[in-house]
């Protein structure tokens, strides 16, 4: 390839926002090898080291597309432009030399421009060893490239420990690389503890994980946290990024997406849904929650939303009704226990003029009226006197209703949504609910689970809450890793109003910029004490090839002696039966977490799978680690 076949004429390269003429100076004064391709997979400049490092071969050129020369090469960088996701010091051969090569994207207004590549030559590895001072110099080139960028850089060991920072973290946090290198991330003072989180997340997942992070001046960024592991799967980097500009934590939270395998996280289009009816959805059962919720928004079937007090019931049908082809009309809530009931019926179904002493001259339109072609969100069903049951019956099945003390039917056109914390087929049995109706209002059921069950959600909240409040108040409130475990493991019987409540109180009342244990409210110190001198120590659990109270032999043991099962089926057997042990003997999925060392989380999982859930979780032991 003896020249571009590119000329003035031709669409301009996402490069363009860089001056070209420094680049090129910049970049020829470098040892090592780069290369700078852009968003469209063309060439926007090679230094002169990386053209001596291709020579004997295709030498590339400004304006080539990087497939024609260097297609192995092109694979890689399609991978960065594609996830956003850097490659560090993978090798490369090429005609001179086996290099070690670098690959990091280039951010430009929330976009990926492009790619910039680093190459050395290192011949083999034995090289690296004896050339030290050479890979100095390279650490030093690359970092001197990162400086040019925005975006904040840093780079972790595997401890935690800060290996090198850019200068757009030194001017943020006002501290010189001389007081953060060597430093952990959590002993940095002035640094949010939220990148902490990030730094952890990432090694505990394996993979690319992105999260807001607000920073010390209050202001909130997208950070994402990529680790980097050896031959041997050990993780020994993370690189911590954040974007060039502030955005407003809803913003941050709507690009956030984790790459974590183990866990489906939502999408940002599904966050920003989530975002804007106060959701906040890190968890793969809520992620479910949410998309059924989406799905039945399009439609106008009747939904019945069930789950504990405080889960956030309204939320999600606040979250139906704004994605429903309604969402420009009204959207009434009515709670059905906050009523009296001789006033509930006038103010569902209103009433004529003279209705009843002390009506309006003019009488009164009711709630069910005012949601005409909206959406009726009836929360707290299961408390509907009984009588009013049939009325509101009559409006599901006649699309219409007559006013307390009128002889007229009034036409409706709406969508009903129901909530209640009751198992209303039960309250069918007992003789409290309506049959019919029940039909009625359970044709989509939707089960919201407790926060307690979700642990991600908890965390998400926090660094959340504390997030909010930061920028409102210019502080720097973080959170320390104690505190931080204990309310992953409390069990939130008021769910997401408890841990607002809670939240609060220790942001407010806390002395320092560190929430610690001791600053809780007095309620749950004393409970925090109590459990943490009761807490469940570790102990052998029942011998699993034992019979089941005499019943003459368990699954497992069964298939032992008979030598009936594959390796596969035993091992499903068998720790279906020690979780079943486990919960039988500590009450508690907290206290079976702790005694078995398995993430909240990972048990619950292989509790639904063994469908052990309903047999134990009618009787929870209080336990608080």
């Amino acid at each position: 390839m003896s020249k571009s076949i590119r000329d003035e004429k031709l669409p301009q390269s996402s490069f363009s926002f860089l001056p070209y003429e420094s680049v090129r100076a910049f970049t020829d004064a470098l040892s090592a090898g780069v290369l700078l391709v852009d968003a469209e997979g063309v060439l926007y400049h090679i230094n002169q080291a990386a053209k001596l490092l291709h020579q004997g071969g295709n030498i590339p050129e400004k304006g080539f597309p990087l497939a024609d020369f260097s297609p192995h090469d092109w694979v890689e960088v399609r991978k960065v432009l594609a996830t956003g996701i850097p490659q560090i010091c993978s090798l490369l051969r090429l005609p001179m030399a086996t290099v070690v090569v670098s690959r990091m994207p280039v951010e430009h207004n929330g976009v990926t421009a492009g790619v910039i590549t680093m190459m050395q030559d290192i011949n083999n590895f034995t090289a690296i060893i004896h050339e030290f001072p050479e890979y100095a110099n390279l650490a030093r080139e690359f970092e001197n490239v990162v400086d040019q960028f925005e975006d904040i850089f840093l780079t972790l060991n595997s401890r935690g420990v800060i290996r090198s920072v850019n200068s757009a973290y030194e001017k943020l946090i006002l501290l010189g690389r001389q007081g953060l290198v060597g430093r952990h991330i959590e002993d940095i003072q002035r640094s949010p503890r939220t990148l902490a989180v990030l730094f952890k997340q990432a090694g505990a997942s394996g993979a690319r994980v992105t999260m807001p992070v607000t920073l010390p001046t209050g202001q909130t960024y997208q950070g994402s946290a990529t680790p980097a592991f050896d031959d041997s799967g050990n993780l020994f980097r993370v690189m911590l990024q954040l974007k060039s500009s502030a955005v407003s934590l809803q913003e941050a939270e709507a690009g956030a997406v984790s790459a974590t395998p183990k866990l489906s996280m939502p999408s940002a289009e599904l966050q920003r849904i989530c975002n804007a009816s106060g959701f906040t959805v890190h968890s793969s059962v809520m992620n479910q929650v949410v998309q059924q919720a989406l799905k039945v928004s399009k439609t106008s079937s009747c939904v019945l939303i069930t789950g504990e007090s405080g889960v956030g019931k309204t939320m999600l049908a606040s979250l139906i009704h704004n994605n429903s082809n309604r969402s420009s009309r009204p959207f009434v809530v009515i709670n059905c226990g906050a009523i009296p009931e001789q006033l509930l019926e006038s103010e569902l179904f209103g009433y004529e003029k003279g209705a009843f002493t002390g009506a309006s001259a003019h009488g009164k339109m009711g709630l069910i009226e005012t949601a005409d072609k909206g959406t009726l969100f009836l929360d707290e069903i299961g408390e509907l006197q009984y009588s009013l049951q049939s009325k509101l019956l009559e409006v599901f099945e006649k699309k219409s209703f007559i006013r307390v003390g009128g002889t007229r039917r009034t036409s409706v056109d709406i969508r009903i949504l129901a909530a209640t914390n009751k198992n209303l087929a039960e309250e069918v049995e007992k003789g409290n609910f309506r049959r019919d109706l029940f039909y009625r209002l359970n044709v989509i059921p939707i089960v919201i689970p407790p926060l307690r069950e979700r642990p991600e959600d908890v965390r998400a909240m926090i660094d959340q809450l504390i997030g909010q409040y930061n920028s409102q108040n210019n502080t720097a409130k973080s959170m320390s890793p104690e505190l931080l475990r204990w309310l992953l493991r409390y069990p939130f019987r008021g769910n997401m109003r408890e841990l607002v409540n809670i939240m609060e109180w220790l942001l407010v009342m806390s002395e320092g910029d560190t929430l610690e244990l001791h600053d809780l409210p007095a309620r749950l110190q004393q409970e925090y004490q109590l459990t943490t001198q009761e807490r469940v120590e570790p102990a052998l659990l029942p011998d699993i090839t034992q019979p089941v109270s005499g019943a003459g032999g368990t699954a497992f043991s069964a298939g032992l002696q008979e030598g009936t099962l594959s390796l596969k089926d035993a091992m499903a057997a068998f720790e279906k039966e020690y979780l079943e042990r486990a919960m039988a003997k500590y009450g508690s999925i907290q206290a079976v977490s702790e005694v078995l060392d398995v993430h909240f989380s990972t048990l619950w999982r292989k509790l639904v799978k063994y469908e052990l859930v309903q047999k134990h979780a009618a009787q929870e032991k209080k336990y608080v680690p």
